[in-house]
């Protein structure tokens, strides 16, 4: 019997909205959420502080394995993809352009 391969997911968060016993607790979610819509996840970029220059670079790691990967979800808690020395609408934007992503923002 073979089992049906779930579409691959990538995780995004930023290290400084996360506190230190809290990093396992968000990935978890990110897992859970994945999980609910269907998706494995694959891994999940941690971007640490401070987010500066044009593109973060745990960003640009999470456009290149999902590149690579075929990837086409991008799922993150609110607010990681904002307050940046990008706007989120771009990010996302780049996200879209590039990857042809979708992302899935959870609650807190």
């Amino acid at each position: 019997m073979m089992t049906a391969l779930l579409p691959l997911a990538y995780g995004y968060l930023r290290d400084d909205l996360i506190n230190d016993g809290d990093r396992n607790k968000g990935e978890d979610m990110l897992r859970a959420a994945a999980t609910s819509l269907g998706y494995e996840l694959a891994t999940v970029c941690h971007e640490p502080p401070p987010q500066s220059g044009l593109l973060p670079p745990a960003f640009v790691d999470l456009i290149q394995e999902c590149r690579r990967a075929a990837a086409h979800l991008v799922i993150t808690v609110q607010g990681h993809l904002s307050n940046m020395s990008i706007s989120r609408m771009i990010l996302q934007e780049i996200l879209h352009a590039r990857i042809e992503a979708i992302v899935h923002e959870i609650g807190h």
